[in-house]
């Protein structure tokens, strides 16, 4: 290999630029004989350190959005067929990969921060979804082991958890091995083979390997099995994006993600609490089935007895359930009744399924009315968020608010029709001379009352109705 010499600052090249020009043309190089830090760490209206050119909470809760509605089908004002009742395995890569720490993920290593949204994520699966089971697998040493069987106990599920978290924290850095992904997918795959088929399998994997040890060739043995099966695998990858997850999760309809943050993680895990549309060659197979449920009676005696907490455990307690059909005696609703096999729920599980059949619908964004102020006390704040624009503008609409309880009206675009909350307007800050960001509104089209962003985020993500609607 022959090295040349570098060309002269002031000869041009092929392209009709000098080296120098070249050089010039990357920001990063030419800083002009200022300190970058100056200029690119600022602080906003209340103080806090922020980013030049970076994104503003207006900016983030505007992506947000847009990434759930991108995620969730039900967002997209059509109707979808989704399948009420779910069997999941959540597959954690618990290898050496996982036991670092990540920038991206503070808080600890990467299996501690996927550990402590996993918490969060079982009682936000159980909530949207209290008709299904849930199960975990722990990947590590090049070998799959089945956490916990698929279930309906949250609490089963977070204390299992709970000691992993443990034995990752014994073993530290140099533990866990490879990572085999193919076996994690034949020990969920033969499990949800088993379960009934009105129900959706899925399969959600957790992976921050780069790459998987296996013992056969995954592409060619165990994803025909998967497709045959009608499992649907979805993976998140929380460092880089591995070939083989992306060629499984598209051949058996699944999602794919790459971690960009901690936020990131929380809301791709949150979006998997929503039933995915039904896969359609499963839809050409089976038609819909009658699934026969129980509706249990609650009991109190004064002297404990012996109920069913699992398949294996029994405890004592005054306070049960009883199975109409055998009565036997269960300590928690929604499961399957351990003798009789009869799905045992409540009313208001019921309800909570069906909320994803009709979700509510997107709200749109009010932008900020120029020709409107808003005054309290012996301020006046324009909607705008810019005072040089606003006295161009010159408002010709006031709105006062005083300390008396705001309620909301037909044709008041100030307040939130749920918190009543002030919106439309810039958060109040400590400096007068300062303007904050603006309180983002949001419209109903159906009843077409406004509200907050924490209030729209609430009813699409929790409450699943529009109390304007219900007062309709």
């Amino acid at each position: 290999m022959v090295a040349s010499a570098p060309p002269s600052s002031s000869a041009p090249e092929a392209g009709g630029k000098t080296a120098q020009d070249q050089q010039a043309a990357h920001a990063w190089e030419d800083i002009g004989g200022k300190n970058t830090w100056e200029t690119a760490v600022q602080e906003d209206a209340d103080g806090r350190i922020i980013v030049s050119g970076g994104a503003t909470r207006a900016d983030m809760i505007r992506r947000r959005r847009k990434r759930q509605e991108q995620n969730d089908y039900a967002q997209r004002n059509r109707r979808v067929v989704r399948d009420m009742i779910r069997y999941i395995y959540v597959l954690i890569d618990a290898s050496r990969w996982t036991r670092d720490k990540d920038p991206v993920l503070p808080g600890g290593t990467r299996i501690e921060v996927v550990l402590q949204l996993l918490q969060e994520f079982i009682s936000e699966y159980y909530d949207q979804n209290p008709l299904s089971h849930l199960g975990f697998v722990i990947l590590k040493d090049g070998e799959a082991e089945i956490l916990t069987q698929l279930s309906s106990s949250s609490k089963t599920n977070k204390l299992a958890l709970q000691s992993v978290a443990e034995i990752t924290a014994r073993e530290g850095p140099s533990g866990g091995g490879e990572l085999s992904l193919q076996n994690g997918l034949e020990v969920a795959g033969r499990s949800l083979g088993h379960q009934p088929r009105h129900g959706s399998r899925e399969i959600l994997i957790l992976c921050g390997a780069l790459a998987s040890t296996d013992p056969g060739h995954l592409l060619t043995e165990t994803l025909p099995r998967l497709k045959a099966a009608n499992i649907r695998v979805s993976a998140l990858a929380l460092a880089a994006e591995m070939h083989v997850c992306r060629k499984v999760a598209e051949e058996t309809g699944g999602s794919l993600g790459v971690c960009l943050d901690k936020d990131h993680l929380r809301d791709w895990l949150f979006g998997q609490c929503v039933p995915p549309p039904s896969l359609k060659k499963k839809h050409q197979q089976f038609a819909c089935e009658m699934i026969q449920m129980g509706f249990p009676a609650r009991s109190t005696l004064d002297i404990p007895t012996l109920v069913h907490a699992t398949q294996d455990i029994k405890l004592l307690a005054r306070t049960a359930y009883t199975c109409p059909r055998c009565y036997a005696k269960v300590s928690e609703l929604p499961m399957d009744c351990v003798v009789c096999g009869l799905k045992l729920v409540l009313a208001p599980h019921l309800a909570r399924t069906f909320h994803h059949l009709f979700p509510v619908k997107p709200f749109q964004e009010v932008l900020p009315d120029e020709n409107v102020e808003v005054k309290i006390g012996d301020r006046v704040v324009s909607s705008n968020a810019s005072v040089e624009k606003w006295e161009q503008t010159k408002p010709k609409k006031t709105t006062e608010v005083d300390s008396s309880l705001r309620l909301s009206k037909d044709g008041d675009i100030t307040t939130c029709f749920a918190c009543l909350r002030l919106v439309g307007v810039p958060r109040p800050t400590n400096n007068p001379d300062k303007v904050g960001e603006p309180v983002l509104r949001y419209e109903c089209p159906d009843c077409t009352n406004i509200f907050c962003e924490d209030c729209s985020a609430f009813l699409h993500e929790t409450l699943h109705n529009c109390p304007g609607c219900l007062l309709c």
